[in-house]
């Protein structure tokens, strides 16, 4: 479901979930979210790369944790640990780790 996004809200950064992971009528899909991040991890690693860290929001992370998934990604996943500079409660990021292949000459 995508967030309202409008430069009076700065594209969506501006929305804030509570600690009860609600915003207005929105509301966090944790198992959704977390089905998300195994799939590209396991696309990532058939693809002969992984993931190098996830920054999440680190009050949802018991939340994340706690899905069908959540094991495994708190075993196989770097999530940042401590608190980003921007909050990502809106939003994850997830940097990949892609091999690079040295240049011919």
């Amino acid at each position: 479901m995508p967030l309202p996004t409008s430069v009076t809200n700065k594209l969506g950064y501006d929305i804030e979930f509570n600690a009860k992971a609600k915003y207005e009528e929105y509301t966090i899909d944790f198992e959704a979210t977390a089905e998300h991040l195994y799939q590209l991890q396991v696309a990532a690693k058939a693809n002969g790369a992984g993931i190098a860290l996830v920054i999440f929001d680190i009050e949802f992370l018991p939340k994340l944790f706690a899905t069908a998934r959540g094991p495994y990604l708190q075993k196989e996943l770097p999530f940042m640990k401590g608190k980003p500079w921007v909050r990502h409660d809106e939003h994850y990021h997830v940097d990949f780790r892609v091999p690079c292949k040295q240049n011919a000459g």
